[in-house]
C-alpha cells in the first residue's frame, strides 16, 4: 500500500491566513502579519511552503472539474447520462457566472482563484527563499527548491494562459487587495513560463532521482510541452526544433522505458508514479485519504471561509480528499436488470457478502475495477474506431468491453447452482460490448441464454442493445429514466475507459489513493514526432512514432504506420499526430488542449460529436473570465486594451 506522503503542509492556516472578500480574485491577501520573517526562516517554514505550492495541483489531476475542462466538449468523449457539466461540454450555455448544481457551468471562479492562489504561493515560496540564510539552507538546498517553485509557477501559468489566453503574470507574492489588473499577452506569459523552466532546469542540474517533487526531467518533459504548445499555438515555427531536442533529451537521458504490456503502466502495483518506468511525474495521492490536503479556499462569505465545490474535493470537505478520476467513465453495470442478484457495487466490507438462492457468497474485489457508474464520459466511435485491434494492444488495455461475474459464483454455476433468471448458459461473462456491429449471426446466438450483449448499431435483434444511434458512432442511445430497460442504452451503459480504475482499494470508493500522471515517456515520442514533422523531418517524425507503435504492438504483430499515414505526415498532416495523441493520452487531460492549440477544436466536434457540433462556436477555445474577477476591477474594458481588462469575446 502507498501510505508516504511527499508534499503536504504543515502550516496551511499560517501560509494562506486570509480575510477575502467575494469580490477580491486574481489575487491573495496573505496577511501573515510581522510573524512571516519569522516563520519563513526556519526550514519548516520553507518546507511548508513548497509543499504549499504542490498541493493545488490535487485540485485539478484526477479531479471532476479538471477532467471536464480538459477532456469535455470534444471528439473522442460524448456526453454521458449523468454527465453535471451539459452546459461545458456541449457548449450549450457557457458563461461566466458561477453557477452551481447539474447541467451548470464548471467551477471557472473556482479555478481561477486556484491557479492563482497557487502562482502566489510559489511566488511566496521563492521571495523566502531567496533571503534565508545558509546556515538554515545551504546554497545548494536553495537551488533545488527555487527550480521547483519555478517551475511549479510555470506549470499553473500553462493552465491559465491555454484555458483563458492573456492573464496576468504576477511575479511577486501579492499581500494586499487590488483593484486593477491587466491581461498580459499569451507569447508574454509563454516567454515567462520558459524563462522559469529554463531557470529550473539548470538549478535541477543534479536532481535527477524520481520523488514526486519536481526533478530535472520532469522540468524538461514540462519545457518540451511549452515549446511544442508556443509553436502551434503562436505559430513560432522555430521552438518545433527547440520542443524535439528538448523531447529527446528526456528520452535518451531519464532513464524510462515502456512495459512490454501496455496495460502494466496503469495496473494496481504500478499506480504509484514513484516506481512506475514510464512516468516521468506525477501529482502525489496517499492512500490515505486524510493526507490528501487541499487548501480551503480564499474566499470568505458572510464571515465564513467558502469550501471547494464538490467538483473538486467529490467529498464535500477537507478532511479527506484523493484522486476522483476511475468515477467518470463507467456505466451502471450494478443497476442493470436480470442480474443485480449477482452484481452488486462492494461499497463497503458488508456489500461484499451477496446472498444468492439461500447462500451467502463473499465476492470480495472481483468487482473492484468496475467502479461506480457515474455514466458521464462515453468513448467516441471515432475514439474506438482508431484503434487496430489486431496489432495493437492499447484498446484492451485502455477500455474494458467484457464483464465478468465474481469467482465464486463462476464456481457455484460450474458445480450445478443455477445462473441467474434469463441466463440458464451462464458460465463467466455477463456482459460484451461489441464496438463493432454484432455480426455474424453466430456471435449473436452464442451471447443468448449467456450474457448481455451490446452492438454497436441496432441489428434488429430485441436481445441486443445498440451502443450508438448511428454507424459513426458520434452520439450514444439515450435512456429517459432510470428505469428497466433504459439501463440498457447507451448513454448509462457503455465501453469502459480503464486507465483509472482504482484496483488497490478493498471496496470501491468515491475516491482512490493512485497517482494522476501527468508526464509520461510516450509524450516525449509524440513531442518529438510532432515536432519534427512541423519542421520539415519527416523521416525523423515517423521513426518516433513507429518505436512509439512498436512499443504498443501485440507482440508478433507489426504496428507501424501505414504507408498512408506515413504520406500524411511527409504532408505535415496534423491529424496523423491527433489520431496518434487521442490513442496514447485518451483521458490524461489533454485532448481539448490539443485541438484547442492544433486549431481543429472546432473541426473535429462538428465531425465527431453529435451532442456538440450544433453549438460549438469560433470563440469556444477560450473559457469566459469568472464574472467575480471582472466584478473586482475598475478597469474593466469592452475590448482588449494594455490599460484594460476585457472580457473574452462571446461572453
Amino acid at each position: 500500500m502507498k501510505t508516504r506522503l511527499k508534499y503536504i503542509s504543515i502550516i496551511f492556516t499560517i501560509i494562506i491566513s486570509t480575510n477575502f472578500s467575494c469580490k477580491d480574485y486574481l489575487v491573495e491577501d496573505n496577511k501573515t502579519g510581522a510573524s512571516e520573517d519569522v516563520i519563513y526562516s526556519t526550514r519548516s517554514g520553507i518546507d511548508g511552503l513548497l509543499a504549499a505550492s504542490y498541493t493545488y495541483l490535487r485540485g485539478w489531476y484526477g479531479k471532476q472539474g479538471g477532467i471536464y475542462l480538459s477532456e469535455g466538449g470534444v471528439d473522442i468523449w460524448l456526453t454521458g447520462y449523468d454527465n453535471q457539466e451539459k452546459l461545458l461540454v456541449n457548449y450549450t450555455g457557457i458563461s461566466p457566472e458561477a453557477l452551481r448544481g447539474e447541467n451548470n457551468n464548471p467551477m471557472f471562479d473556482e479555478y481561477w482563484e486556484l491557479l492563482y492562489t497557487a502562482i502566489n504561493t510559489c511566488n511566496l515560496g521563492l521571495k523566502n527563499v531567496e533571503k534565508i540564510s545558509t546556515t538554515v539552507l545551504s546554497e545548494s538546498d536553495k537551488n533545488i527548491y527555487t527550480g521547483e517553485l519555478k517551475a511549479l509557477r510555470a506549470f499553473y501559468y500553462w493552465h491559465l494562459v491555454e484555458t483563458w489566453g492573456p492573464v496576468q503574470i504576477n511575479r511577486e507574492p501579492i499581500n494586499s487587495v487590488l483593484e486593477t489588473a491587466k491581461r498580459d499577452s499569451e507569447e508574454d506569459v509563454y516567454a515567462f513560463m520558459l524563462e522559469d523552466i529554463d531557470d529550473a532546469i539548470t538549478l535541477l542540474a543534479g536532481k535527477t532521482t524520481k520523488t514526486g517533487h519536481i526533478n530535472l526531467w520532469a522540468a524538461k518533459a514540462m519545457k518540451a510541452r511549452f515549446l511544442l504548445y508556443k509553436a502551434s499555438r503562436l505559430g513560432d515555427s522555430q521552438s518545433y526544433a527547440k520542443a524535439a531536442e528538448v523531447a529527446e533529451e528526456v528520452i535518451a537521458g531519464s532513464g524510462l522505458s515502456f512495459y512490454d504490456h501496455t496495460a502494466d503502466c496503469w495496473n494496481g502495483p504500478n499506480e504509484d508514479g514513484i516506481v512506475n518506468k514510464e512516468v516521468i511525474w506525477w501529482v502525489d495521492y496517499s492512500d490515505i485519504l486524510e493526507n490528501n490536503i487541499l487548501p480551503k479556499r480564499l474566499k470568505w462569505s458572510e464571515g465564513s471561509q467558502i469550501n471547494w465545490s464538490s467538483g473538486i474535493l467529490r467529498d464535500g470537505t477537507n478532511q479527506t480528499g484523493g484522486n476522483a478520476s476511475h468515477l467518470f467513465w463507467c456505466g451502471v453495470w450494478n443497476f442493470v436488470p436480470g442480474l443485480t442478484t449477482v452484481m452488486v457495487r462492494t461499497k463497503d466490507e458488508a456489500s461484499k457478502i451477496i446472498n444468492y438462492k439461500g447462500v451467502d457468497y463473499n465476492v470480495g474485489t472481483s468487482y473492484q475495477a468496475y467502479s461506480r457508474g457515474y455514466t458521464e464520459f462515453v468513448p467516441s466511435g471515432f475514439l474506438l474506431d482508431l484503434f487496430n485491434d489486431q496489432t495493437d494492444q492499447r484498446y484492451q488495455a485502455y477500455f474494458r468491453d467484457t464483464w465478468y461475474v465474481a469467482p465464486v459464483f463462476q464456481e457455484a454455476f460450474a458445480a450445478g447452482i443455477a445462473p441467474p433468471d434469463g441466463f440458464p448458459e451462464m458460465r463467466d461473462t455477463v456482459f460484451y460490448m461489441s464496438k463493432a456491429h454484432a455480426t455474424p449471426a453466430s456471435v449473436i446466438a452464442r451471447a443468448k441464454n449467456r450474457y448481455v450483449l451490446w452492438s454497436r448499431t441496432d441489428v434488429g435483434d430485441p436481445d441486443v442493445h445498440p451502443l450508438y444511434q448511428n454507424d459513426a458512432g458520434d452520439a450514444p442511445t439515450i435512456a429517459s429514466s432510470s428505469a428497466g430497460d433504459e439501463n440498457f442504452k447507451g448513454n448509462r451503459m457503455f465501453i469502459q475507459f480503464r486507465k483509472n480504475d482504482d484496483l488497490n482499494s478493498s471496496t470501491i470508493g468515491i475516491l482512490s489513493g493512485r497517482d494522476a500522471f501527468v508526464f509520461r515517456l510516450s509524450e516525449m515520442y509524440l513531442i518529438a514526432a510532432e515536432s519534427y514533422m512541423m519542421s520539415g523531418s519527416s523521416g525523423q517524425a515517423i521513426a518516433r512514432l513507429n518505436e512509439l507503435r512498436a512499443a504498443r504492438a501485440i507482440p508478433g504483430k507489426s504496428n507501424v504506420l501505414s504507408p498512408a499515414e506515413e504520406s500524411q505526415v511527409s504532408g505535415h498532416d496534423i491529424d496523423v499526430i491527433l489520431d496518434e495523441r487521442a490513442r496514447e493520452l485518451c483521458g490524461e487531460q489533454q485532448r481539448w488542449f490539443d485541438l484547442k492549440r492544433t486549431g481543429k477544436l472546432l473541426e473535429k466536434v462538428k465531425l465527431y460529436n453529435a451532442s456538440a457540433r450544433d453549438n460549438i462556436r469560433d470563440f469556444h477555445v477560450l473559457r469566459p473570465i469568472p464574472v467575480t474577477q471582472m466584478d473586482a476591477i475598475t478597469n474593466r474594458t469592452t475590448s482588449p486594451d494594455p490599460n484594460g481588462f476585457w472580457q473574452n469575446p462571446g461572453y
